[in-house]
């Protein structure tokens, strides 16, 4: 997450919610893996927000 995080602009709004179900919270982004995004990966932003699912690492994206 800290790479998907610091790969988009400064100014983009990020949200990363627990993609495995258990609603944990992310506390340390670097222990997280992203597993799925809105809008899709290689899509242009033009200043709407980023939504992250991600998951620990070790853990499956579902």
């Amino acid at each position: 997450m800290k790479a998907a995080r610091h790969a988009l602009d400064s100014s983009t709004s990020i949200t990363v919610t627990d993609a495995s179900g258990d609603a944990r919270f992310i506390l340390v982004e670097c222990n997280w893996q992203a597993c799925n995004q809105t809008p899709k990966a290689g899509r242009k932003l033009k200043g709407q927000p980023v939504e992250f699912g991600a998951v620990k690492f070790g853990v499956k994206c579902p």
